[in-house]
């Protein structure tokens, strides 16, 4: 690789972020398959992001009848290896950019490439 191509490529690495896509109490239960071992491997994909100073970014979904706002199912897993100091953008919809400050935040951070995991990958992760 060259030395151009290298500089680059850590440019590249420098300008992403870590989404976080609703690990939430409610959609922890029973049906979730390996849910131990998913929490375990989002929780080392944010150790590692937060080595290598990519910023992590928590997204929290909220709806009328599902993960109402305030409820105990509304809430982080406790077990989320989240920071008090850590963005939560909060979201009402399946795709995490629509009607909230997430598209800023992620400009103010000079963000131009995302590596995004959590739950319901069919609806919300891709929505996103």
């Amino acid at each position: 690789m060259s030395e151009s191509a290298s500089k680059q490529q850590t440019a590249d690495q420098n300008n992403i972020a870590l989404l976080v896509i609703d690990i939430q109490q409610g959609l922890f239960g029973k049906s979730l398959y390996k849910a131990e071992q998913l929490l375990h491997n989002i929780n080392t994909l944010i150790d590692r992001a937060r080595r290598g100073g990519v910023p992590v970014f928590f997204i929290q979904h909220s709806g009328a009848k599902t993960l109402v706002k305030g409820s105990p199912d509304w809430q982080l897993h406790p077990q989320l290896h989240l920071l008090a100091t850590d963005p939560v953008v909060h979201k009402q919809h399946g795709n995490a950019f629509e009607d909230t400050g997430l598209d800023e935040a992620l400009s103010r951070e000079n963000v131009t490439g995302l590596v995004v995991a959590g739950l319901v990958t069919h609806g919300c992760v891709r929505a996103t």
